[in-house]
């Protein structure tokens, strides 16, 4: 019902879970740094001890850092694609999609099966991933990428928002120094998350 232009359909493989349970989104740079590697996977690692679905967009860096952190918890994890599902994008991460579908977790798509990934698709993705949550979780990156659209979108959603802070002065700080700044809420670990989401 956040969802502004909800999708008409929803192609799921896989289980997406108690649709009574906690979702959070955890997003960032594909091209990130071993910081940011870890505080996302930290993150998702005891979100998904405490029953929390991790949620993201299956890229490379932080997403699959979040979506390994959930796995290894023995958590469960859903990918949001900005391509069809019978589409591998990026490539290198078949195993890793098809690791989340086979320990539970479930890749979602609005788009028809065959759907390449397009300019566009991902940011139109970006409102399912924070639509689909109860909180949205930015790690790193610069002030113009997909991740920071995530996080306008659960501001205007009105999903909770959080964001890692880092470095002043690195580039990939800059995202979620900004987001602090419009009223994001600082996270350096998931009971900072646990606990306003009352768990």
């Amino acid at each position: 019902a956040r969802i502004s232009r909800a999708p008409e359909k929803l192609r799921v493989r896989g289980a997406l879970g108690d649709p009574g349970g906690r979702r959070v989104a955890i997003v960032g740079t594909r091209n990130t740094d071993e910081y940011g590697r870890a505080m996302a996977y930290e993150i998702a690692v005891d979100l998904a001890r405490a029953g929390v679905t991790v949620v993201s967009g299956g890229a490379e860096g932080i997403d699959a850092a979040a979506h390994k952190g959930a796995l290894d918890a023995k958590g469960h994890t859903i990918a949001v694609f900005g391509c069809g599902l019978d589409v591998i994008y990026p490539p290198n991460h078949q195993k890793l999609f098809e690791r989340i579908v086979s320990e539970g977790g479930a890749v979602v798509s609005e788009y028809d099966d065959t759907m390449q990934p397009m300019g566009w698709t991902f940011p139109e993705r970006n409102r399912i991933v924070s639509g689909m949550s109860d909180a949205v979780v930015v790690v790193r990156c610069p002030t113009k990428s997909g991740a920071m659209i995530t996080g306008d979108l659960a501001l205007k959603q009105g999903v909770a928002l959080f964001a890692v802070p880092g470095d002043v002065g690195n580039p990939l700080s800059a995202g979620p120094l900004e987001l602090l700044r419009r009223g994001a809420r600082m996270i350096t670990k998931a009971d900072d998350i646990l606990t306003p989401l009352g768990l």
